[in-house]
């Protein structure tokens, strides 16, 4: 924009040092072709293109001596990319044009010419700062963004800590409940009926299988807890990446994007699955590479486990893979238990899709 004022205010000068300006066509059409070559020099991408525009301005100037009045204007275009050389070749029609008016309008041309190379000057400094104001908000934008993912992943592996420390605890207090409390209601449990086997005193039966009950019936509450607790406690990325690396038939690609809270049965469900096809791929597969993938979505949760297995030649006496083995019903009733839908292809390997809805 500055560039624009510039050349703006530069032209009214040289306007304003013109002796006596024409109004005849030839003249106003000389002007017309300096401004159009002005706003190409303005807009030429390379030192050469405006060095020829820049010639034919020469040219013109002498035929024309009259359009010398328009040089400083001219020079305020190779003063701004450092072109001084071509910039002073602009002198010589001057001085062809001061050989005809008096001295006072050619001294205000060549301070016209000082006023372009000040203000090509300035423009170029305040381009450089600018520029270096531009990068540095870049750098800092890039450093905020850089610093923000920093802590995104810090907190990220602060709740990773945190859930991976919250499941131990509740693996933990499911065994101290399991192998404590579990084994005392237990042997409550056995003396309670001893003392039944062995009461002869009518009075003390009801309270005493009252009691029996009442224990029983801790005893199923304390083992649905530690159910709950152990269900809860399984994190299906990692169990499905200690399948993964247990497996040692050929390597396995896991991708899994997952969040921490699935239903349990969805975890089991992927967990029996992935077990199961990999067991056949053991026994049926002639496979070098297999790729789990498990991700959730926000209406569904997918499971899909494809390998690059052949099928085997029956013609030689192998037996053939059935799409109907308890393994492959196995998975369907699994599936269909929630819902789901499963898909089994053959084409270009083996591939087990999954799909199962929130």
């Amino acid at each position: 924009m500055c560039t624009y004022i510039d050349s703006v205010l530069l032209f009214i000068l040289c306007i304003l040092a013109s002796p006596a300006f024409r109004t005849d066509p030839m003249h106003i059409t000389g002007v017309l072709f300096l401004i159009t070559i002005y706003c190409f020099e303005l807009l030429c991408p390379s030192d050469r293109q405006r060095s020829y525009l820049g010639i034919i301005v020469l040219i013109l100037c002498f035929f024309f001596p009259e359009m010398a009045i328009f040089l400083p204007w001219h020079c305020y275009v190779l003063f701004l990319h450092r072109q001084y050389m071509p910039g002073a070749l602009y002198l010589l029609p001057l001085i062809i044009y001061s050989q005809r008016i008096s001295g006072e309008p050619i001294l205000f041309l060549l301070l016209i010419t000082a006023i372009s190379f000040y203000l090509a000057y300035t423009n170029r400094i305040r381009a450089g700062l600018t520029e270096q104001i531009h990068i540095l908000r870049d750098d800092s934008v890039e450093r905020e963004l850089t610093l923000q993912e920093a802590n995104r992943r810090v907190l990220e592996n602060q709740n990773d800590q945190i859930y991976i420390a919250t499941l131990r605890e509740r693996n933990r207090i499911a065994r101290e409940i399991h192998d404590n409390v579990g084994h005392m209601l237990s042997r409550s449990i056995l003396q309670t009926g001893a003392l039944l086997a062995i009461c002869k005193d009518e009075a003390l039966t009801p309270h005493l299988s009252a009691l029996k009950d009442t224990l029983n019936l801790a005893m199923d509450n304390i083992r649905n807890s530690v159910h709950d607790l152990r269900d809860e406690a399984i994190d299906l990325k990692q169990a499905l990446q200690s399948l993964t690396e247990q497996f040692t038939f050929c390597p396995v690609l896991l991708q899994c994007e997952l969040s921490r809270h699935i239903p349990k049965n969805i975890k089991y469900c992927f967990l029996a699955i992935t077990q199961e096809a990999l067991n056949n791929i053991i026994k049926h597969s002639n496979a070098t590479k297999v790729h789990i993938t498990a991700k959730e979505h926000p209406a569904f949760y997918q499971l899909l486990i494809e390998d690059n297995g052949i099928l085997p030649d029956t013609s030689s006496g192998a037996a053939p893979v059935s799409l109907d083995g308890m393994g492959l019903q196995n998975m369907r009733d699994r599936v269909d238990a929630l819902h789901g839908i499963l898909h089994i292809s053959r084409e270009h390997g083996f591939r087990i899709f999954i799909s199962i809805p929130k």
